[in-house]
């Protein structure tokens, strides 16, 4: 082989490698990636906590809004295949749980509800449909 094949053969080989190792380190960290946890609600059948890692959060964009006299937004609400509606609560920083809710009336982004959490509760704003998707193990 001459020098100049070895050192083609050589730049080749070398220039392969940071690509098979860095596709190497994506499967790993890929593979066991978990964005939210389950845990059962106690007294409830179809109830689940879900909780995201703070990483999980940020890739949905998971954002809380307080409800304000009854008042959400509309993109709080979620809407079952019963046509019931829910909103997910965040009983503590990053857990999030689903209480159906009563709309008495929309006016452009915001929601009255006749059925609402406390004022001051926080709800999901932005990524109530991966919440849900979690909560219900919907995988992409």
């Amino acid at each position: 082989m001459s020098p100049l094949s070895r050192s083609l053969c050589l730049a080749l080989v070398v220039a392969a490698l940071p690509l098979s190792s860095c596709t190497e380190v994506e499967e790993e960290s890929s593979a066991g990636y978990e964005p939210a946890k389950l845990a059962e609600v106690k007294g409830s059948d179809d109830l689940k906590l879900v909780t995201f890692t703070k990483e999980g959060a940020g890739r949905v964009g998971l954002e809380t809004e307080r409800v304000q006299s009854g008042i959400v937004p509309y993109a709080a609400l979620i809407y079952d295949a019963e046509g019931k509606t829910y909103v997910y609560t965040s009983p503590k920083p990053l857990s999030f749980l689903r209480e159906e809710v009563e709309v008495d009336r929309i006016a452009g982004h915001r929601v009255t509800l006749s059925k609402a959490p406390p004022d001051g509760t926080e709800v999901v704003t932005a990524g109530a449909a991966e919440v849900h998707g979690a909560e219900l193990e919907i995988a992409e």
